[in-house]
């Protein structure tokens, strides 16, 4: 099994997962980076601060020179490593945690950081993206479990939760 071949076999299983859009939240502060399957079937959010989703929408521009991850990237390169994959693993409490798995290097091991600080760096970096179907379950009712527990208090919060 290569490093990007991956076990799918039951709900732990990983998906392949596509970069579709950036879209505001029910709570009109948080923003969301939506990936789709190849299939467009499965929908998984990723919770964004207003400055990373402003981040990850410049990495879709055709000029990348502008990206503040160009400079982190050159220095990768340059020491022989690249981001091959993230890995999105875990929901601890309100916030999502990705796996970044780099090659290149035995020193610079796999990375668990929080989805929100790596979204734009791994897009900027080209690499593929996976999750679990609990992952992208749980993720999913992420938001109405901040609501739920006055994590967004005082917050303009969407009653119209069709609309979300």
């Amino acid at each position: 099994m290569t490093t990007l071949e991956l076990d799918l076999r039951s709900k732990s299983d990983w998906i392949e997962m596509f970069p579709f859009g950036v879209a505001v939240g029910a709570s009109q502060t948080r923003m969301v980076m939506i990936f789709k399957d190849k299939a467009e079937k499965r929908v998984l959010p990723i919770w964004l601060s207003p400055m990373d989703a402003g981040i990850a929408v410049t990495q879709s521009a055709t000029n990348k020179e502008g990206s503040p991850h160009t400079l982190a990237l050159q220095i990768l390169d340059g020491l022989g490593v690249r981001l091959e994959k993230c890995l999105f693993k875990e929901v601890r409490g309100h916030r999502q945690f990705a796996e970044l798995h780099f090659t290149g290097s035995k020193k610079l091991k796999d990375l668990t950081v929080p989805a929100d600080a790596a979204i734009s760096f791994c897009l900027r970096a080209g690499c593929r993206f996976f999750a679990t179907v609990d992952y992208i379950e749980r993720s999913r009712v992420l938001e109405d479990q901040m609501i739920s527990t006055d994590v967004m208090k005082g917050m303009d919060v969407n009653p119209r939760s069709y609309l979300n």
